[in-house]
């Protein structure tokens, strides 16, 4: 175990004998820190937070402090980060929420870039970037190997599909479906993330496929052409094939979303002061007796 002198370390840490904090990092509360962490200088990490096996963590990041929520009220929330992501300077993690799971999560193998912040209750699958000063807010979920250029700003409960492109200084304020590239402000959907599909190493007929699916399924049409293309691509894709997840997705967007956000539902409203709570009953007896 490499404990620089100048380091503080919580008793109550676990940290692998093989791991690595370098000085003036501060590490207070149930923190554990696997095999081959390597916490650079000036780094703080709040309990409970995990770090996954031979992650790097860079000067000046922040991992498990408060959620930003006025609905936080101190509950023992945590942090999980996999194995081997990197974590840029001056990235801040916040913890979960109770109204959120109580855990952010991030997947193996992600690139966290400088400045970055991930907001409590966010959960990002495997290999996901987040490029420089990308703010996500919370509840956002994150699919597999999606990336998120820099300075975008992702709204609350938005979830980002696997394999999604989300152009830089893009405003997210809806859903983005895998494999395709969003951009602007407020963010489009634009086309199919086919050189991410290729680095994913996706068949030519594969990629043409999602191609004729997102014509089919995105572009310009009446609601009830939407509806009739929809069926005719989903019956023609084998269970479980890209087209078909496109084909689940756009379902699951039209059965359940609200305000285009699938995550919409789990909101928790802010619970009113008691102040405002007597002028809302004010205003409804007004209202009923106005009806009256």
């Amino acid at each position: 175990m490499a404990i620089h002198p100048l380091a503080i370390v919580d008793p109550e840490a676990q940290v692998h004998p093989t791991a690595s904090i370098g000085p003036f990092s501060y590490v207070k509360g149930k923190v554990v820190i696997e095999a081959n962490v390597d916490l650079r200088n000036h780094v703080t990490v709040y309990g409970r937070s995990t770090i996954g096996e031979g992650t790097i963590v860079m000067p000046h990041a922040v991992v498990g402090g408060d959620p930003q929520d006025l609905k936080f009220r101190g509950e023992d929330s945590e942090v999980v980060i996999g194995k081997r992501c990197r974590i840029h300077e001056f990235v801040t993690i916040n913890k979960g929420t109770a109204s959120g799971g109580m855990r952010t999560v991030i997947g193996d193998d992600c690139l966290i870039m400088t400045s970055a912040h991930i907001a409590h209750d966010c959960q990002l699958a495997e290999r996901v970037v987040i490029s420089n000063n990308a703010q996500l807010a919370g509840h956002i979920t994150v699919g597999r190997k999606a990336i998120i250029s820099g300075m975008v700003g992702v709204h609350h409960f938005v979830t980002i599909g696997e394999l999604a492109f989300v152009g830089a200084m893009s405003g997210i304020r809806t859903d983005v479906p895998p494999f395709t590239i969003a951009e602007g402000h407020p963010a489009e959907v634009r086309n199919v993330n086919v050189v991410g599909l290729r680095r994913d190493g996706f068949a030519d007929a594969d990629i043409r496929a999602i191609k004729d699916a997102f014509r089919e399924l995105f572009h310009d049409r009446t609601a009830d052409e939407r509806v009739e293309a929809l069926a005719r691509v989903r019956a023609s894709a084998a269970a479980g094939s890209p087209v078909h997840r496109l084909c689940d997705w756009v379902v699951q967007q039209r059965e359940t979303s609200i305000k285009g956000r699938l995550q919409e539902a789990h909101r928790t409203p802010l619970p009113m002061t008691p102040g405002k709570a007597a002028g809302e009953a004010d205003a409804n007896a007004a209202r009923a007796a106005v009806r009256a």
